[in-house]
This record gives structure tokens, sequence and C-alpha cells, in this order.
């Protein structure tokens, strides 16, 4: 099937636009595509609309030249001599105008007489008509340049969504621990859900990697999800980021104001990273806006309504933020519907092979190096190392060695100093007491990930053989209750 011209592509707008220049001129027109298609007409073309047409010697002519052109008198005319149709032509007389796209002919819009009447009116106003065509044609070639830019950014829009697919391909959220199962199926869970989610973990644990995975299961999925990182906005900008603005809302305003994140969102998720930054003030606005599903810009008076999924996220413990009287409570209990906690790389070791072959591949693909794995010395430093930068630092670790390394095993001592040094410097200054306790507190967590309610809580301590006020005792100390 071949594919439609630009013109037939917008073909209602030109048929609409072709019946308001017959009427002001009281003559038929039409307009014909770079196929000879017709695309709009009146009077006996407009029934013939999508046909190609029968007589192209005149036309051939405005194509090839890209000149306007007249026919005085069809049966006369030398252009119109060697067509096929000259004899059963009703035409009397024609004049053509050529349509440019990307200064090429994508297109003619004429007038055209079909009886003496209508001849006379196109001899008398020649030049009149032909600059009226001419301002026509530029009408229709803006439209034409329209479409084409909103084609241009839609493929720009889908490279972009395709590309976040890709990206999640690349790097999905690994893991064959307990709590990344339960993860991944929480996710299956709720991703057809619009509740807000709040995911809680150590910086470099993936918690935008898991927003995106809750996004692309979604039925939002096909839109482009909108981050923002609350941490890296001014405070004094942070409001106007999210919610937009109005002309003269602030010295500097755009002409014309600008949309805020929200509407950006509109119709897709929102992700709000590092929420705990948010200013209080920009909170109570933020609360306002999930509970009304409208916003109003900086310097504005309308609602707007929105239609927006929020996933939010945070390396800080809004618990304690609230207590602290630095993050809003009612907000907290807003963005707190569907909580997910991700633990530390420390906490789930079984992941580490996962995470050093995939980034292996990624960047042996990338850095076309072929490095195929850890000799024994680097991979027991690997899985004995605590990753306090957890998967972040990995993945940096695996690119940096995939760079330097010379053969095709990262041997121990291609590992560079700072990553013994940290982990031989915890060790000498650790006594047997801090150790269990490190250890204690990491089995804690591991635990209390899976056991969220007071009754799992129970359960718990039940199975450890301690009594409940003991677990609470613990988990206090050890600042895991969430």
């Amino acid at each position: 099937m071949a594919e439609l011209s630009s013109l037939m592509q917008i073909q209602p707008f030109v048929q609409a636009y072709v019946l308001a220049v017959a009427s002001i001129l009281d003559a038929p027109v039409t307009v014909v595509d770079c196929n000879l298609v017709r695309v709009g007409g009146t009077a006996e073309y407009e029934s013939l609309i999508s046909q190609k047409i029968a007589h192209s010697a005149f036309f051939d002519k405005v194509f090839k030249t890209g000149k306007p052109a007249f026919v005085k008198n069809v049966q006369n005319d030398q252009a119109c001599s060697v067509c096929a149709n000259r004899e059963n032509c009703n035409e009397l007389a024609d004049m053509a105008y050529p349509i440019f796209l990307n200064n090429k002919v994508a297109g003619i819009i004429g007038i055209v007489a079909f009886n003496e009447d209508e001849r006379g009116r196109l001899l008398g106003n020649q030049k009149k008509l032909q600059e009226f065509l001419k301002y026509m044609s530029m009408l229709i070639e803006s439209k034409l340049v329209t479409q084409q830019h909103s084609r241009i950014l839609e493929h720009q829009l889908d490279a972009v969504v395709s590309g976040e697919r890709k990206q999640l391909e690349e790097t999905p959220l690994l893991g064959n621990s307990a709590a990344i199962r339960d993860i991944l199926a929480m996710v299956r869970k709720i991703a057809a859900s619009d509740s807000t989610v709040l995911i809680s973990g150590e910086s470099g644990t993936g918690k935008e990697v898991l927003a995106r995975t809750i996004h692309s299961m979604s039925g939002r999925g096909k839109r482009l999800m909108t981050v923002v990182n609350c941490g890296a906005i001014p405070e004094n900008l942070v409001e106007s980021e999210l919610f937009g603005y109005e002309e003269g809302a602030f010295t500097g305003a755009r002409k014309g104001g600008s949309m805020g994140k929200f509407e950006l969102a509109h119709a897709s998720t929102l992700f709000l990273d590092e929420v705990g930054e948010m200013p209080l003030p920009v909170q109570a606005k933020l609360l306002r806006v999930l509970q009304d599903k409208c916003v109003q810009r900086v310097g504005g008076s309308a609602s707007i309504p929105v239609n927006v999924r929020i996933v939010c996220a945070s390396n800080r413990n809004l618990q304690e933020m609230v207590a602290q009287g630095t993050f809003r409570n009612d907000l907290y209990y807003r963005l707190n519907v569907i909580p997910i906690h991700i633990p530390p790389l420390r906490l789930r070791r079984e992941d580490i092979p996962v995470f050093i072959e995939s980034f292996l591949a990624r960047y042996r693909r990338e850095l076309r190096r072929d490095v195929r794995g850890l000799d024994p010395v680097a991979y027991d430093a690997f899985m004995g190392h605590d990753w306090p930068g957890n998967v972040r630092e990995l993945r940096n670790i695996i690119e940096y060695l995939v760079n330097v390394v010379e053969g095709p095993l990262i041997r121990g001592n291609d590992l560079p100093q700072h990553f013994f040094a940290r982990r031989s410097g915890a060790l000498s200054t650790t006594t047997l007491k801090e150790m269990l306790a490190v250890h204690e507190k990491q089995l804690l967590e591991r635990l209390i990930a899976v056991a969220a309610s007071t009754e799992q809580k129970k359960l718990l301590a039940q199975r450890l053989g301690i009594s409940s006020a003991t677990l609470y005792r613990k988990l206090q100390e050890y600042n895991l209750l969430h």
C-alpha cells in the first residue's frame, strides 16, 4: 500500500479549506497532490476526491516548472493538446498555483471554469486571483509544515520512549534474592493500578529502575515517564518546576508562561525522586494536587486537570522527618499508599553475581573489550565488599575494570586500592560484639522487609524465639521501624 502524500494526510482540512475558498470566489476549486490524486474539490470534482485525475498535462507542467500556470481556453491551449482526455474535458479554463513543502512542489491548488460566466470572471480577474491563490497556497503549506513538525516530534518522543524501554531492558531490576523476587511479585500486582507508590532504599539501590519497571508494566507505559529530582532543583524553583508558571509570575518568567512537570506527565507517570528534599510550602501544594487532581500554575488562578500516577522515592527515613517536622504527616500517608523497600546490596549478596555478569556483558559490548569474568581472588573481594554505593558502585567498578584490565579475566590486583582499604580498614577496627551487632542488624533488615504489618512482626518474633517487645526494641535500636 502506497504511503499517503503529505496533502492526503490532512485531507479533511484541505476539503474544508477548498469549500471555504470556493464560497469566497464563487468558483469551483480543486487541490491535487504530488501523485495527481485529488485531495479536495467542489462542484463536479467533489465526488472524485481520492481518485487519480485523468487530465494531467496541465498539472504536469506546474509540477515540472514549480510556477503558476493559466489556461484561457482548454480546447486551444498547447499544454492541453497532448491530454488524452481533451475531447471529453468539461473544463473551459484553468488557473493553478503550486503548493510547496521543503522547497518541493507537494501539490497544486486550482480554480476551474466549467461555463462561460465562470471563465469570464477568471479571465477578468486573472492577476488578483493568482495573487489570492498564492496566499492560499502559503496557508496550506503552513499547515503541512505544522503537520510535519508534529510527526517529527512524535517520532522523537517514540524514540525517547523506545530508548527508555531499551535502557530498562539493559538495566532491569536484577536479582535472585528473595527480597527482589518479592518486589517483582508486588510490582506485577500493583503496576496496573493508579495508586501512589513510595520506594525507599539507600542511594544506588535502583529506585529509579524500579519506578521505570512499574511505569512500563502499567497502562501508561506507552507514554514518556516524567522524572523530577527534587533534591537537584533550587528551592525557589521547585514549585514552578512542578506546577508551571504564568507569564510575568516572577522576574525572568518566560513569555507565555510554561507548563510544569505535572502537566507534561498528563496520562503518564510522574517520578518524584528524593521527595524528602521537597520544601514544606511545596509539600502543601503537592498534597492539594494529589487530592484535587488539578494544578494551579505559579501566578495563575485557573485549575488545570491532570491525570498523573505518582511514584516517589527517598533514601531518607520519611517517618523520622515527620517526627522532626520537616516532612508533612498528611503528605507522607498520601504518598505511602504502596510502600516498597529495596534492601541494600550488602543484605542480598546472592544478587552480586547477577550484577557482575550483567554489567560485564553490557560494558564488554559498549567498550568492545573481551573481558569475560573475574578470577577467584577478585570474585571473593566482590562478594565480601560491603558496597556502600550499592548497585551504582558495583556498576562503576565494573566499567572501570573493563576499561583498564589486560586479558580476559579481572584479577585481584586489578581492583583499585581503596576497594581493599575500605574493607580491611573496617575489619581492623571492628570488635566481635560490633561484628555480631552488624550481622544482627543485617538479618533483621532483611526479615523486616517482608514483615510490614503488626501481625507479621508478631509471627517474626515467634520465629526468632523472642518476644514482640524485644523485636520492637531491636528494630528501634537499629532504626529499622518503617
